[in-house]
């Protein structure tokens, strides 16, 4: 399920990248760039999130996505306000 959560973020990242005219042919803005930024950045998280799934780290693996989606909620925040 963690890992489920971190991987529809990333989609909805890549889908609102879509959505405001990115892959046009045309160079990014910043808008653009913050949602590959964001997919990018939750696709880590769910890498990392997998790893520590199958040495048995459910515990850290929770807290890291709860960690995470946090982190790019405030980042979020901060940046589009």
């Amino acid at each position: 399920m963690a890992l489920g959560l971190l991987l529809v973020i990333a989609a909805r990242s890549l889908l609102e990248f879509f959505r405001i005219g990115g892959a046009v042919g045309a160079g990014l803005t910043g808008d653009q760039v913050f949602y590959v930024e964001g997919a990018l950045a939750a696709i880590a998280a769910g890498l990392v999130v997998l790893v520590l799934h199958s040495i048995g780290r459910h515990r850290w693996a929770t807290l890291l996505t709860a960690a995470a989606i946090l982190a790019l909620l405030a980042w979020k925040i901060a940046v589009i306000g």
